[in-house]
């Protein structure tokens, strides 16, 4: 008896483990179907699967290939989404209710493409009111973690002839990913250019099915160990950390950088640069509008604003800057484009300039362009020969001719324009006690080169700027070089290179001044 109950017992079992393996094998389709459906309806998609199985033991769970999920069934584009396999574990209620709820998702390989558009320099958007979830919620598919190790973000350019830009994300991790009020995430990525590791933390969503660049996003970010090298004509290690918030093509950053090392190839002097900011990015083309920035390069503070935008023909950046310093000193400015163990002249400044850093794969310098004025007090040349021969002009300016008493270089000021390496000056004038110089002219930064003539103005007459013999030739010469008002004026130029520069008469404008 008791055996034949142990068989009948064991042919229960048997037909009950059938049944239950033939559930899971017409249950397959069926899941099929409701996530396609669900998956349709939320992301607006035609969204189609490769394979998919059910497996009911030792815990139910599904695996699957070729899943991708084609934006409003467009097929002119590649896929928004594209998976090549993954795996997920469920429980049964998670499968048959009207959520279907997945506990764990792992991705092998992910592609996300985000599709040409974005803001306009106004910074206008296009985000629903508080961020609502767009239409097409029907049945929902909640996943409470996803995992992906590996992944690829690209975003198209609006030039259908630009190839599009590549971020490769690590690490991505993912909670109640479908959730009404949008998904936590933890993502490592790679920033191409500088070329570093971001690290970020953050709510992504409610996903905008309809319109995708609206999503939501917010979260804080650390960028680390930036290497501004991968840019050519600047150098050095940076690092950045602050917090974002906003929708995929309009999001407020605000944080903070620190490059203790920074330098410019020109001079190859490290100077720790440090900023705080405020920016709006346009995730989907990475179009930057900086509202403002606060510099710091040694004891000079630097306030900037501007625009970094993608360029229409060039490949890289076109970089807008309208950039001011109120009360800084020169010589941290120019440790930046002189190649020397000190700057050649020190000083008060103010400077405004318009910034313009053209797009292309080109050295800083060499594209490098400005336009601005500038203003020194009390500045001194570094040079001892130099700074003599101010003195000198100083004191013969005044009719002395001894031969003491240092003077400061004041009222300093000109306009400047950079292109291509070189910067030429108009209206330059500066004047010492006893003497004012006008000049215009250049100074290539790679060389060195000096190239300038003007005026000199004294405020006393040729002869008694002159002791002895001299003294006579002066008040002979005194008529060709009267100044009006008073005093002498005498054609100059400068020539040579910083470090070894030429002081002289322009004789041909002296004899000829017409």
């Amino acid at each position: 008896m008791k055996k034949r109950f142990a068989l009948w017992l064991g042919l229960a079992a048997l037909v009950l483990g059938a049944a239950v393996v033939a559930g899971f094998w017409q249950i397959t389709p069926f899941v099929r179907d409701r996530a396609l459906e669900a998956l349709n309806s939320r992301f607006e998609s035609r969204v189609s699967l490769s394979t998919l199985q059910v497996k009911a033991f030792p815990a139910p769970a599904l695996e699957g290939t070729g899943l991708s999920f084609r934006h409003q069934g467009r097929e002119d584009i590649p896929p928004l989404i594209e998976v090549p396999a993954f795996s997920a574990g469920a429980g049964l209620s998670g499968l048959w209710g009207k959520t279907i709820r997945l506990r764990r998702v792992e991705l092998a390989g992910l592609t996300i493409r985000i599709p040409a558009g974005g803001v306009n320099a106004a910074g206008r958007q296009l985000i629903k009111p508080n961020g609502q979830p767009s239409r097409g919620m029907g049945r929902r598919v909640v996943i409470d973690e996803l995992v992906s190790r590996s992944a690829t973000l690209e975003i198209a350019s609006k030039d259908p002839g630009k190839l599009p830009r590549h971020f490769d994300i690590h690490n991505l991790e993912m909670w109640q990913l479908g959730a009404a009020e949008g998904a936590s995430f933890r993502a490592s990525l790679t920033n191409p250019k500088p070329e570093g590791r971001i690290e970020t933390t953050g709510v992504f969503g409610p996903w905008q099915a309809d319109e995708p660049r609206t999503t939501p996003v917010r979260g804080n970010y650390r960028f680390e160990q930036a290497n501004l090298d991968t840019i050519k004509g600047i150098g050095g290690i940076l690092s950045s950390n602050g917090r974002y918030q906003g929708v995929l093509e309009r999001i407020e950053v605000s944080g903070t950088t620190e490059t203790p090392n920074f330098s410019i190839d020109v001079a190859r002097h490290e100077i720790p640069l440090h900023t705080t900011f405020d920016a709006i990015v346009d995730g989907t083309n990475g179009n930057t509008w900086l509202e403002r920035v606060d510099a710091k390069l040694r004891q000079t503070a630097i306030r900037a604003r501007g625009s970094i935008v993608r360029a229409v023909e060039t490949k890289g950046r076109h970089i807008t800057l309208d950039v001011s310093i109120e009360d800084g000193r020169l010589e941290d400015i120019m440790a930046l484009a002189v190649n020397s163990a000190k700057a050649p002249m020190d000083g008060r400044m103010r400077l405004k300039s318009k910034v313009v850093i053209p797009a292309g794969d080109t050295d800083v310098v060499a594209k490098l362009q400005l336009d601005g004025t500038f203003e020194l007090a009390q500045a001194r040349f570094a040079s001892l020969d130099v700074q003599r021969r101010i003195d000198t002009l100083s004191r013969r300016g005044r009719g002395d001719i001894g031969d003491e008493g240092p003077s400061v270089v004041s009222r300093l000021r000109g306009r400047f324009v950079m292109d291509q390496g070189s910067i030429r000056f108009s209206e330059l004038t500066f004047g010492v006690p006893g003497a004012t110089v006008q000049l215009a002219g250049s100074y290539n930064l790679r060389s060195e080169e000096i190239a300038f003539a003007g005026d000199l103005l004294l405020d006393a007459n040729l002869r008694r700027t002159m002791s002895g013999w001299k003294s006579i030739m002066g008040f002979i010469a005194q008529p060709f070089f009267r100044r009006p008002g008073g005093g002498s004026k005498l054609p100059i130029r400068i020539s040579g290179t910083r470090s070894n520069p030429t002081f002289g008469l322009d004789v041909k404008k002296a004899l000829l001044p017409g």
